[in-house]
């Protein structure tokens, strides 16, 4: 935490240099919206490159260049080759590369995906489950009597996942979400406490109604959300 705080002092105060040098004329001029949105994308391709998150790379990368449009000499490419180049690669990779990357970044729960429990209907039991969805919707119910963790993979996709009827013995457990250009929604107990560590980027985290009621178990929120939204709903 600490090396990554001085990264960013030090580039924050290398960004307000150059806006200063700049507007007195010994460098490029960058407007301060653009230097702004700048440290916007850089902060999002560098919070994506740990998790492997192609869209919150590409996109980003994608957004400065059209910034920079001119100083680059690329303006015939600018705005909608270059946004249709990053989707495109984006899609591309996470086919290629998505199941890789599962399996390096989530080596804590190392089931393989056919030894975890498998879909019956829509609906879900056991206590470690994966769903997953790429360019479509998915609805499950968790009915799990002893949950503990699940795994949500969306890309491009809409998945809304039932926990209502899932029981939690030991008091905790943990969903990890890796979400991109996607919707995920969450209907979970109203005596459930909801711990939010999920990462987003160009995405937001929404909560439905009002949890009440003595709480009877805890539900960790982990992963990433990027151009997506999570909604949770408590019911």
């Amino acid at each position: 935490m600490m090396k990554k705080n001085y990264f960013w002092g030090v580039f924050l105060i290398l960004a307000g240099a150059y806006l200063v040098v700049s507007q007195l004329g010994y460098l490029p001029a960058v407007g301060v919206f653009s230097l702004l949105f700048t440290v916007v994308c850089i902060a999002v391709i560098v919070a994506s490159i740990p998790h492997v998150h192609f869209g919150g790379i590409l996109f980003p990368l994608a957004f400065i260049a059209i910034i920079y449009d001119k100083p680059l000499g690329i303006t015939a490419i600018t705005p909608w080759t270059v946004l249709l180049a990053a989707l495109l690669l984006t899609i591309g990779l996470h086919l290629i590369f998505g199941r890789f990357r599962k399996k390096i970044f989530h080596r804590g729960h190392s089931k393989k995906r056919d030894e975890w429990d498998e879909v019956k209907g829509e609906k879900l039991n056991g206590d470690e489950l994966d769903i997953s969805s790429t360019f479509g919707s998915v609805i499950r119910y968790i009915t799990s009597e002893d949950f503990r963790y699940a795994e949500i993979d969306a890309s491009f996709a809409g998945v809304k996942v039932y926990l209502d009827q899932a029981r939690i013995p030991s008091g905790n457990a943990t969903i990890n979400i890796d979400s991109s250009f996607a919707g995920v929604e969450l209907f979970v107990p109203k005596e459930w406490q909801i711990v939010n560590h999920v990462e987003s980027s160009f995405g937001g985290i929404d909560e439905k109604n009002n949890r009440n009621g003595e709480v009877t178990a805890t539900l960790t929120l982990e992963g990433s959300n990027n151009f997506g939204g999570i909604t949770i709903y408590y019911v």
